[in-house]
C-alpha cells in the first residue's frame, strides 16, 4: 500500500510541475497581462481554460514557424521592387 502511495504522489508532483511549466510558457509568451485576462475568462466558459492554454502553448512552441509564416505573408502582399 505504501508503494502505491508513493507512486500516486510522484504522478502528482510530475503533474503540477508540467502543469506549472505549461503556465510559464504561456505567460513568457503573452506576458502576465494577457495570462490575467485569460484567467479572468473562467468565468464565463471554464472548461475552454486547459483548451486555450494548450492552443497557447502550442504557439509558444511553434513561434519560430509562426514568425516565417508571418514574414513570408507579409512580403507576399508587398508589390515587387523594379
Amino acid at each position: 500500500m505504501n508503494r502505491l502511495r508513493d507512486a500516486l504522489a510522484a504522478l502528482v508532483v510530475r503533474v503540477q510541475t508540467l502543469t506549472a511549466f505549461g503556465y510559464l510558457g504561456v505567460i513568457s509568451f503573452i506576458g502576465v497581462e494577457a495570462l490575467v485576462v485569460v484567467l479572468g475568462f473562467t468565468t464565463v466558459l471554464p472548461i475552454a481554460i486547459p483548451f486555450v492554454l494548450i492552443a497557447i502553448g502550442g504557439a509558444y512552441l511553434l513561434r519560430e514557424r509562426l514568425g516565417a509564416l508571418w514574414t513570408a505573408l507579409r512580403r507576399r502582399g508587398r508589390p515587387a521592387d523594379d
